[in-house]
């Protein structure tokens, strides 16, 4: 079979369960087999596919058509020109967090500091503390994270994208009572699970497959949001920054919750959707 006769007939099998844009997971997979971009893959349709790379094709669509993510099968996800392996043990890099990168290096570059200290609290795959590693040169940058599966994997992606000598891993709860109070930190980042449990069952089957851990964020969907702004004080030094990513309809909320934990200049910037997503704050002098 060729490669186009291949593409349409995943094109086919996933129109019949639904997968969203089957064309575009079909060139993608094929892209990924050929070793090549998704325009070339389409370039190379009368070429004849080696029963081999059909079998693996097949095997792949097969995957993507149980709903299982783009990303799980392909075992990785481009982000900030990085490339991120990701596993089902952790949360799917998105575009939206790449927009919480971007907010964070300007927040450090608009008010240079040196050697400025970074703290990423829940760094799943690691790629929001590497992303910032190779953005700010100078920065010193701590991720912790309370799952050794997670951790593992960030530690392999550091190494992949050859920032494991900028990034101190730490397999730590930073929320646990009794921890000393630290002011050390000039910008403390996270983007935590914040969606309500009643919405955790009405999303889409691919996001069902990733750790519920990663998504949810209790009753209103501010657990952990509310847990990171009421500890962000013991980390942060005075006139540090706080940046989260946070739901749509949670910005008022989670501006009211930076005002009694004693931040100033709350405030919350829109995503490429023109929905609310990113929520800064800055640690009273």
């Amino acid at each position: 079979m060729t490669v186009a006769a291949w593409l349409e007939k995943a094109v086919a099998h996933f129109s019949a369960r639904s997968v969203p844009e089957p064309e575009a997971n079909a060139e993608f997979l094929m892209a990924h087999v050929l070793k090549s971009g998704r325009a070339e893959a389409r370039a190379q349709g009368s070429r004849a596919l080696p029963e081999k790379q059909g079998s693996h094709f097949w095997h792949l669509v097969q995957e993507r058509g149980r709903r299982i993510p783009l990303a799980y099968v392909l075992g990785s996800q481009p982000f900030c020109g990085l490339d991120i392996e990701v596993t089902p043990q952790t949360l799917i890099p998105r575009p939206e967090t790449e927009e919480l990168v971007e907010r964070c290096l300007a927040l450090m570059k608009n008010q240079p500091r040196q050697d400025p200290h970074v703290l990423e609290i829940g760094t799943g795959t690691g790629c929001v503390a590497i992303a910032l590693a190779a953005g700010l040169p100078d920065a010193i940058v701590y991720a912790t994270e309370i799952s050794r599966e997670a951790m593992r994997l960030a530690e392999k992606n550091a190494m992949r994208n050859h920032m494991a000598r900028r990034i101190r891993f730490i397999q730590e709860d930073l929320f646990k009572a009794g921890a000393a109070p630290k002011r050390w930190a000039d910008l403390v980042v996270s983007n935590p699970p914040y969606i309500p449990t009643a919405r955790i069952g009405k999303l889409a089957p691919e996001v069902l497959r990733e750790p519920r851990l990663a998504l949810d964020g209790g009753k209103d969907g501010l657990d952990a949001v509310r847990a990171i702004t009421a500890s962000a004080p013991r980390f942060l030094k005075p006139g540090g920054f706080l940046a989260l990513e946070i739901g749509s309809d949670q910005g008022a909320a989670v501006l009211k919750l930076f005002s009694q934990s004693g931040f100033a200049e709350g405030a919350v910037s829109k995503d490429l959707q023109g929905l609310d997503r990113i929520a800064t704050a800055k640690m009273i002098e």
